[in-house]
């Protein structure tokens, strides 16, 4: 059935307008440096003039920033604009609407809220057409082809639960297996294995933390699965420790995909050794430090994302949550690199003094540890830090009194030597309303 599950998704994406724009970035795959950045920078220039135009929020922004002035725009000024911000969207949404956005169809979306109250913002048709494409596009790097099938293992329940027809027959099309992350006893995971062996998918899209615990527990069992031929991680943090445990028990390479809810897919690996690749025809990213001035490549900083494509409620220097780091183009592409993503702007913990640190240092403390179920270290207060583990079963005592001084000793290595950490045993650590668990979180700000 692969092949008839494959000419009749293709016929309903053709109907969608989705293959042209898949050829745009497919043509610009193999571009020069030169000629992806004309391209990238056009596309980012017509988004302002449409802004200054039609959007009351930025008719004042943009003009006061020198950023577009009679008509002309100046991107070299670009950096001058004000970062925008969930509370800014909040208070400020009918102000972001385009005063055409009744033209493009547009609609209602929701952020996951997997860090608090979830936003609100407008997307159109022609967004969800870029971001229909950009999947595909970052599908084919994996080697998938449309039709093959396909598993997700996913946590939003907005996505999980939706029994609608349209969606029905959008998953009978794609020929799709969709598997609940939310919550994953033992058993049931025994069960998503079982699901996985009988439908042999070709990828398998999952969040990174959620495959993770499937291999942990896969391995657990000495289950041999048969490979599929990718395995695509998002939504949550992929660490090294991830990754290798993952292309080793399902056989098959990891492609990391970076994105949200507000922007779509930004970027993704592309099997040339590289790190992640940004797709500048629809996202223009970038790293900035606390006054919303772009670091150099290399330097951490927050990601910022200007979204190309929607011009209903533009969203033009978006803070997304997250830290990460950018590089030069290398590989096979010279499209813009993602480096690294350090996690959210939140996992970041700091000291008294101002030094940082990322939440990756704290979960590498468990990796490797059989005994660990689950664990999240919590940034209380600069000089308070409260770790809860999860135990795999009946666990020593001593054991645990040993891993206790040995994660205070870590984490004072890192927070200074009178930070108070309080190492707790307990049953179970909440997931949030997406189905992700956080590993690290920060309650505090940089001292001022």
């Amino acid at each position: 059935m692969t092949v008839a599950h494959g000419a009749l998704w293709t016929l309903r994406l053709a109907a969608a307008g989705v293959f042209p724009l898949l050829r745009e970035l497919r043509d610009l795959s193999g571009a020069a440096a030169e000629a992806m950045r004309a391209a990238q920078r056009s596309r980012l220039s017509a988004l302002l003039l449409h802004a200054a135009g039609q959007v009351p929020y930025y008719r004042s922004v943009l003009a006061d920033a020198g950023v577009v002035d009679g008509g002309a725009v100046h991107l070299d000024a670009f950096e001058r604009l004000p970062l925008l911000d969930k509370p800014t969207i909040r208070s400020r949404f009918e102000d972001l609407t385009s005063t055409d956005a009744a033209r493009r169809r547009p609609h209602t979306n929701t952020s996951g809220g997997s860090t608090g109250e979830p936003l609100r913002f407008l997307q159109d048709e022609a967004t969800d057409r870029w971001k229909t494409a950009t999947k595909l596009l970052f599908d084919g790097w994996t080697g998938y082809r449309r039709g093959e099938p396909f598993a997700i293992l996913w946590g939003a329940s907005r996505d999980l639960s939706d029994t609608s027809l349209r969606t029905r027959i959008g998953s009978s099309l794609r020929n799709e297996l969709a598997l609940n992350a939310y919550l994953m006893p033992e058993s049931v995971m025994d069960a998503y294995l079982a699901k996985l062996d009988a439908f042999k998918p070709r990828l398998i899209l999952a969040y990174a933390q959620s495959i993770y615990q499937l291999a942990l527990h896969a391995q657990r069992r000495g289950h041999a699965l048969t490979p599929p031929r990718a395995v695509m991680t998002s939504a949550t943090n992929l660490e090294p420790e991830m990754r290798t445990t993952i292309e080793r028990v399902f056989g098959a390479p990891v492609f990391d995909r970076y994105g949200s809810r507000e922007v779509g897919d930004i970027a993704c690996v592309n099997g040339d050794g590289g790190c992640l690749v940004v797709s500048p025809l629809t996202h223009y990213l970038e790293v900035v430090d606390e006054d919303g001035r772009v670091v150099p490549d290399g330097t951490p900083g927050e990601l910022v994302v200007t979204l190309l494509s929607n011009y209903s409620m533009p969203l033009i220097r978006y803070r997304i949550g997250d830290a990460g780091t950018m590089g030069p183009p290398s590989g096979s592409s010279q499209w813009p690199r993602l480096t690294q993503v350090l996690g959210r702007v939140t996992d970041i913990f700091y000291t008294a003094s101002g030094d940082q640190v990322y939440g990756g240092y704290f979960t590498r403390l468990f990796y490797g540890k059989s005994w660990v179920a689950q664990f999240q270290v919590v940034q209380e207060s600069y000089a308070h830090i409260v770790v809860r583990v999860v135990p795999r079963g009946a666990v020593d005592g001593n054991l645990i009194d040993a891993e206790r001084l040995s994660v205070t000793r870590a984490v004072r290595d890192a927070m200074g030597a009178d930070c108070r950490v309080d190492f707790l045993v307990v049953d179970a650590i909440e997931v949030g309303p997406t189905g992700k668990r956080r590993y690290t979180m920060s309650k505090v700000g940089p001292p001022r």
